[in-house]
């Protein structure tokens, strides 16, 4: 009877088992890839591992060489990747390329999670090896190894928002900023291998086509920052890598590149205009956004304006409270001021040099009176209310001064205001008139069309400058400065002098190269016989450490008899 007891119960304890296996298999079931490329999702296991990013690949897509050399280096991984690294330096320094790419995959197998393998061995096939190689086309190669070697680094670390990052700044950056940006922007629309990468990480290419109805490189990079940026909203994983201010900033700043290719690439008004009306919305969101300081508190770049007025209110309201007392604290301080300081603030603004207005801004921060320097010397009856009003107002201050110094790592300013300018007739009307003009100029023929169009194009930017002044202080100055060499070699061409009274002289003035230009110009109408060139706006000559110009060459008709030079100037 004991014995039959014990029989039924391991029978049952079987079956327990065999029925336990059924929820277990169905739960555990892993998720798969087919050779077609269909994904099942898996069990329940399978599926939250995907959902909370734990899982590093499908069953179809593991990868057997990783697994069994962690298991063979029997713990040792860290001190096995720290000699394969030495390896890949050394092939590297050597230039064994193909040793170097198959090290660096290794280093991948055994420390797959390391984020700083990726970060490296990427830059360093894009950006170092590169360009090591003559033909553009093998560079492009090896700055496409550094992004899919990235996107493989997106497959093991799901959701990593410094990796897609990554992806989106090689494809933005390298392909649209190198020397080679002409060549590289123009085989990444024919890549379809690439893009087929991208797609099969989720990106898909089609959402960033240019206005030829191929992917555009800077377009499609946005989609990779937008990207990375979800996957901060929704993972919650931390950025790595880069503040906060520049992370945010990438899909919009991408999207504003790709609309300025447009128009460098000949395409204006409508797909340019629509471009910077997308960049403009993206700009306006990445402003709105609430963004973490090292300060202690979260700011937004497009509060400025707002705390700006709420701090001259203030202090307005400071000021009626307590009359006069401002005026008599900045006097005192004016006394207390070093002479050489005195002297460049009591300077008329327009007549100072380079020196006087360093030291004036200098002055002028010694001599800003605060709200708590002004209730110190306000009447009794309004001290109360001062008090209440001040620590508000230095909070503000304080934030002000932030946002302010965030805005300028990013140029903020000059992109808001550049959106609204390019999507203007007037800047359109300036960009096309400048390609027409370059197009015809570089073709060698119809140089008085060419010079029409040239001057057509400079009045344009001086109504656009006129309307937007903070454009014309930009780096983005310098493809319309090299337009304008362009024009003055072809007046050279007519033999024609430059303008001295040109249109755009104030823009020149604030650029190194303008104001080489404009004194080369100068020398050449004195040696001439003209007259002497205007002094700048602000009534000053050209800075003491400006680069020597050119030396003029002689007027032709003081040429002794058969010197006259065959070959016309050309600007260096």
């Amino acid at each position: 009877m004991n014995q039959n007891a014990a029989f039924v119960r391991k029978v049952g304890y079987i079956v327990a088992i065999g029925l336990l296996l059924l929820p277990l298999s169905a739960l555990s079931q892993p998720a798969t890839v087919n050779r077609r490329g269909e994904i099942s999702p898996g069990g329940k296991l399978a599926q939250m591992r995907t959902q909370f990013n734990l899982s590093q690949a499908e069953l179809g897509a593991i990868d057997p060489a990783s697994e069994t050399m962690k298991l063979a280096t029997l713990g040792l991984r860290g001190v096995a990747t720290n000699f394969l690294w030495i390896a890949a330096n050394h092939y590297k320094m050597v230039e064994d390329w193909d040793k170097l790419e198959l090290t660096v995959k290794q280093i991948i197998r055994l420390q797959p999670n390391f984020l700083e393998v990726w970060d490296f061995q990427a830059h360093n096939l894009s950006y170092n090896v590169s360009v090591e190689f003559d033909d553009y086309r093998m560079r492009y190669q090896w700055v496409k190894k550094g992004i899919e070697f990235l996107i493989q680094g997106t497959h093991y670390n799901r959701q990593e928002p410094g990796l897609l990052n990554q992806v989106g700044w090689f494809t933005s950056q390298k392909m649209g900023r190198s020397d080679e940006k002409k060549q590289f922007r123009r085989i990444f629309k024919e890549d379809d291998l690439l893009h087929k990468s991208y797609r099969d990480d989720g990106v898909e290419v089609d959402q960033g086509l240019g206005p030829d109805g191929k992917p555009d490189n800077w377009l499609v990079a946005r989609l990779w920052f937008n990207k990375a940026t979800d996957a901060v909203t929704f993972s919650g994983k931390p950025i790595r890598g880069k503040t906060p201010l520049l992370f945010y900033s990438g899909g919009a700043m991408s999207q504003m590149n790709g609309a300025a290719n447009m128009q460098t690439d000949g395409y204006f008004y409508e797909p340019a205009q629509a471009a910077w009306e997308r960049g403009a919305a993206d700009w306006l969101a990445f402003g709105t956004r609430e963004l973490p300081t090292t300060a202690g508190f979260n700011i937004r770049l497009n509060d400025l304006e707002q705390l700006q007025a709420r701090i001259k209110a203030g202090n307005d309201r400071i000021d009626e409270l307590a009359p006069g007392a401002r005026k008599l604290a900045r006097e005192a301080k004016i006394e207390s001021l070093k002479p050489e300081l005195k002297a460049a603030l009591e300077k008329p603004q327009n007549l100072r040099n380079r020196d006087e207005i360093d030291l004036a801004n200098q002055a002028e921060g010694l001599i800003f009176v605060t709200p708590r320097e002004v209730g110190a010397k306000a009447p009794p009856e309004a001290k109360a209310e001062i008090r209440a009003m001040i620590e508000q107002l230095e909070n503000d201050a304080l934030v002000v001064m932030k946002i302010a110094s965030d805005r300028k790592i990013v140029n903020f300013e000059y992109w808001r205001t550049r959106c609204e300018a390019e999507r203007g007739k007037l800047a359109q009307d300036a960009h096309k008139a400048v390609y027409d003009a370059d197009r015809l100029f570089a073709e060698g023929e119809k140089f008085g069309e060419a010079r029409k169009r040239y001057e057509e194009a400079w009045n344009h930017w001086a109504a656009v400058y006129k309307q937007f002044p903070v454009l014309m202080d930009n780096a983005e100055s310098q493809d319309l400065i090299d337009s304008i060499k362009q024009y003055r070699s072809l007046l050279n061409q007519l033999d024609e002098p430059f303008p001295v009274d040109f249109v755009l002289n104030d823009m020149l003035e604030l650029h190194h190269e303008g104001r080489d230009l404009k004194a080369q110009v100068r020398l050449l109408s004195e040696a001439a016989g003209d007259k002497p060139a205007p002094k700048r706006s602000d009534g000053q000559n050209p800075p003491a450490n400006a680069p020597e110009p050119t030396p003029a060459e002689p007027p032709k008709e003081n040429l002794p008899e058969g010197s006259k030079s065959e070959t016309p100037e050309t600007d260096k």
